[in-house]
């Protein structure tokens, strides 16, 4: 392919535009540094910035505000309606508020995403979302309650996605509850999400398409058990993840069976707390899901990993592999597979300048067919000052698929961002 002639593959994780060419997963979407919805991804060289260039933030008494916008302009290769390139104006403000105590700290959130397509006007969209969520201490147990909306619109360049002639505007209300136990040889973590989704209508090679069919409401528990294998402050330690699930779908189309499911996953593995040097996590198990009507029901093995190798002080590895059941846009298609793996590296190149390196594989596997997405990407952070950041990415994508013809798609962006 042509992606392999023009690297070794790159990437700049996290800097990246909202709409860049990857599998857009609901999990990316979520606001990364509210509880509830944060990654919890470890030190890194990219967590760690220094004093002298970290983020200011404005004191309102006991709480701390950190508004920022980034304006970016760049070049999109395959942009929607016909695969044609545009040049791009993006502008994302957004406002986080802080407020911590002994025994609590709350986190809320408000960003928006506006993308302009200065060659094709039509399908410039504005996304949004809001998400506050905070922890607290009760009986003992650490505890994480979260809530978020998300007005978000879904491109054709997604897996699994159709061939929209404009975005397709959905939105996501999401509820989350968690508890730990006290820190100890065993800990102990139940959690509950419930989620709602609502798609708008498409229009496809002309034709008005409602996607009102996928619109559904997906509850998830989950039951987590982690046991120290040697002591209690043993950094090694063995996982028990058993999460059952359901999904009601409200609007099917008249004629189409129910897309109603039940089902779940248990895994087994073990992690290394990050010591300096290395952090890893390792789950393998399986799930699945059985439909009311006549879906081919799943049951696949899945899997969820991610290491982190720091070599030096300067330097930071990650990669990541995980598989999972994913609902599918298709009324003919109950659900697919999706495998995401990754490797990137961050290199503080100066202690105000840093790269990161790496590649992505997205891959959906459907009953009969398939897509794979191969990107690598490059990009370069300078850390101006603590209120002002710059950074310039390229990200070159291979989309293949088993249905439709293949295409590339390049996207180069210069942004700036200012924060206080």
């Amino acid at each position: 392919m042509r992606l392999w002639k023009i690297l070794p593959v790159v990437v700049l994780y996290g800097l990246l535009p909202a709409r860049s060419a990857r599998a857009q997963l609901i999990e990316t979407a979520y606001p990364s540094d509210v509880p509830g919805f944060d990654t919890g991804q470890g030190v890194s060289v990219t967590s760690r910035i220094q004093t002298d260039t970290a983020w200011h933030e404005i004191p309102l008494g006991a709480e701390l505000l950190h508004p920022e916008v980034t304006e970016s302009i760049g070049h999109d290769s395959a942009i929607l309606a016909g695969r044609q390139p545009s040049w791009i104006v993006e502008t994302a403000p957004s406002v986080t508020l802080n407020a911590k105590d002994t025994g609590y700290s709350v986190t809320a959130e408000a960003s928006a995403d506006d993308i302009r397509y200065l060659d094709g006007p039509g399908i410039s969209d504005t996304d949004w979302t809001a998400a506050v969520g905070g922890t607290f201490d009760l009986a003992d147990c650490a505890v994480t309650a979260a809530v978020a909306h998300l007005a978000l619109h879904e491109n054709d360049t997604a897996l699994d996605a159709a061939q929209y002639d404009e975005p397709l505007s959905y939105a996501v209300n999401t509820l989350r509850l968690s508890a730990q136990t006290p820190a100890s040889r065993l800990t102990i973590q139940p959690s509950f999400d419930l989620s709602q989704y609502e798609f708008g209508s498409a229009t496809i090679g002309g034709v008005a398409a409602s996607q009102a069919y996928r619109d559904r409401v997906v509850a998830e528990a989950g039951l987590t058990v982690s046991y120290g294998i040697k002591e209690y402050d043993d950094p090694n330690r063995a996982l028990l993840s058993i999460e059952p699930d359901a999904g009601h779908y409200p609007n099917q189309t008249l004629g189409e069976p129910a897309r109603d499911y039940a089902g779940g996953t248990v895994m087994l593995g073990v992690e290394h707390d990050l010591d300096g040097v290395w952090g890893w996590r390792i789950q393998a198990g399986a799930g699945g899901r059985v439909y009311r009507s006549s879906y081919e029901n799943q049951f696949v093995p899945l899997m969820d990993a991610a290491v982190t190798w720091q070599p030096n002080e300067r330097t930071t590895w990650h990669a990541a592999l995980f598989r999972q059941i994913e609902s599918a846009a298709d009324e003919g298609e109950g659900d697919y597979v999706a495998t995401i793996g990754g490797v990137a590296m961050d290199r503080e190149l100066r202690r105000d300048l840093i790269l990161h390196l790496g590649a992505d594989l997205d891959r959906a596997d459907f009953t009969g067919a398939s897509e794979t997405f191969i990107t690598g990407r490059v990009g370069l952070q300078w850390l101006i000052s603590p209120v002002l950041r710059a950074r310039a990415t390229l990200t070159l994508t291979d989309h293949q698929s088993s249905t439709a013809t293949p295409f590339g798609e390049d996207v180069f962006m210069l942004s700036m961002t200012a924060g206080l």
